[in-house]
C-alpha cells in the first residue's frame, strides 16, 4: 500500500509539471554528489564522466564523499559512447548541445547532469543553477526518464517542495 502511495504521487507530482525544484545546498560538487546517491547503480563503482572540462575533475575527486566509489574521469565528447559514462557531468555546453550528445551519443544508461542548463528544458536531467549563495537543482522529467537510471522517488519530492517554495 505504501509503494502504491508513492508511486501514485510520482505520477501525481510528474503529471503537474515536467520540470521540479529542489533545495539549496552548498555547491556544484555537493549537490551533484546529492542527487547521485539517489540513483541506484548497476555496477559498484560508477564511472562519472565530466564532459569537455578536465579542470573540473579533480574538484569532483577532492569533494567526493568518503564512501564514493566513483571512478571519475574527463572525456571528449566524442569518446562517449566507447566510455559507457553511468554519471555525465555537462558544464560548458548548451542544453541544445547536451540534448543532442543524449541522442546521437548515448545508448546506454546514464544520468546526465549539468552547471550550464538553468531552463532545464531539454538536455541533462538534472540541471544546477545558483539560488542566492547556494546551489539548488530542477529536474528534466523526460531526460530522467530517457536516461533508463532508477531514482529514488524522495529526490522528486524534495525537488516539488522546492517548487511550491519559490
Amino acid at each position: 500500500m505504501v509503494v502504491l502511495k508513492k508511486t501514485a504521487y510520482l505520477i501525481m507530482a510528474c503529471s503537474i509539471s515536467p520540470l521540479l525544484y529542489a533545495a539549496p545546498t552548498a555547491n556544484i560538487f555537493t549537490t551533484t554528489f546529492s542527487i547521485l546517491s539517489y540513483a541506484k547503480w548497476e555496477t559498484t563503482s560508477p564511472k562519472f564522466c565530466v564532459i569537455n572540462n578536465s579542470s573540473l575533475v579533480n574538484d569532483f575527486k577532492k569533494l567526493a564523499p568518503t564512501h564514493s566509489t566513483y571512478k571519475i574521469t574527463a572525456i571528449n565528447v566524442n569518446d562517449i559512447k566507447s566510455n559507457h559514462c553511468q554519471v555525465l557531468f555537462f558544464s560548458n555546453l548548451t542544453a541544445k548541445e547536451e540534448q543532442s550528445i543524449l541522442n546521437n551519443h548515448v545508448n546506454f544508461p546514464a544520468l546526465s547532469l549539468s552547471s550550464n542548463n538553468s531552463e532545464c528544458e531539454s538536455g541533462s536531467a538534472f540541471c544546477l543553477y545558483k539560488k542566492n549563495q547556494s546551489y539548488s537543482f530542477k529536474i528534466n522529467m523526460e531526460s530522467l526518464t530517457q536516461s533508463q537510471i532508477h531514482i529514488d522517488p524522495r529526490v522528486l519530492l524534495l525537488a516539488k517542495s522546492s517548487e511550491s517554495a519559490e
